[in-house]
Order: structure tokens, then C-alpha cells, then sequence
């Protein structure tokens, strides 16, 4: 088995190179995820139909909207399931919705959120 200063030895210059961008790129996206997106869009849907839709950027205090058995918490930086009369009570338990493409269903409430970008920036696919 060969020891770690036979296998240093035989790297050049650049491969440090090719591992110092790697990791630089991969500390980029890792830092991107925790800045919020601006300009999003909440759209709130009821049995399949839109029942109402925020402009989280122009929010300037936070609302509570009752929707079905949901309470849901409107704020410029997201959107938030407060309450649901479902037993699993996985939509309370996801969190925050705070990037675009992010989105939450109470499936026994009909109930669904999706957050999107301001017009012309949509997304294409979100995948999982």
C-alpha cells in the first residue's frame, strides 16, 4: 500500500489547480444557497385553482391567510404552513418556501403553494 507522501509526490501543479477550482465552485453554490431569491411570487391554490397570488418583494408586513383548514404565513421572505387539520402535518413540518421552484402541497387540505420568479424569470423544471 502506498503511503500519502508516494501518492503527493507523483501530483503536478495542475492537478492542485483542478481541485482548488472544484472546491472554490462547489463553496460558491453552497454559499448561494442560503441568500433568499428577489422578486418571487407566491401563488396559493385551492382544489386546483388559484386562490390567491403575492408579490413577496412588495410585501411590507406579514399576512395570515385561512385557506381551507390551512393557516398560511405570508412574508417578503417566504411562505410558511402555520396549521392543518391533516394528521401528518408534513406541510407544517417542510419549512420555509423561500427560493423559486420551491413548493408545498397539504395533500388531504388540497392545499398547495408555489413560489416563483417575477415574469420573464420562470423556471423551466424543477427536479428532485
Amino acid at each position: 500500500m502506498k503511503d500519502s507522501k508516494e501518492i503527493f509526490a507523483k501530483l503536478k501543479i495542475g492537478d492542485f489547480i483542478i481541485v482548488g477550482v472544484i472546491l472554490a465552485v462547489s463553496l460558491l453554490l453552497f454559499l448561494n444557497s442560503f441568500f433568499p431569491d428577489k422578486g418571487l411570487i407566491a401563488e396559493i391554490y385551492l382544489d386546483g385553482e388559484s386562490f390567491a397570488v403575492y408579490d413577496l418583494s412588495g410585501l411590507t408586513e406579514s399576512e395570515r391567510v385561512n385557506v381551507g383548514s390551512c393557516e398560511i404565513l405570508v412574508e417578503n421572505d417566504g411562505v410558511t404552513f402555520l396549521s392543518s387539520d391533516c394528521s401528518d402535518k408534513l406541510c407544517i413540518n417542510r419549512g420555509k418556501l423561500k427560493k423559486s421552484g420551491d413548493t408545498m402541497a397539504c395533500v388531504p387540505e388540497r392545499v398547495s403553494v408555489v413560489i416563483k420568479k417575477a415574469k420573464g424569470n420562470d423556471v423551466d423544471a424543477v427536479v428532485f
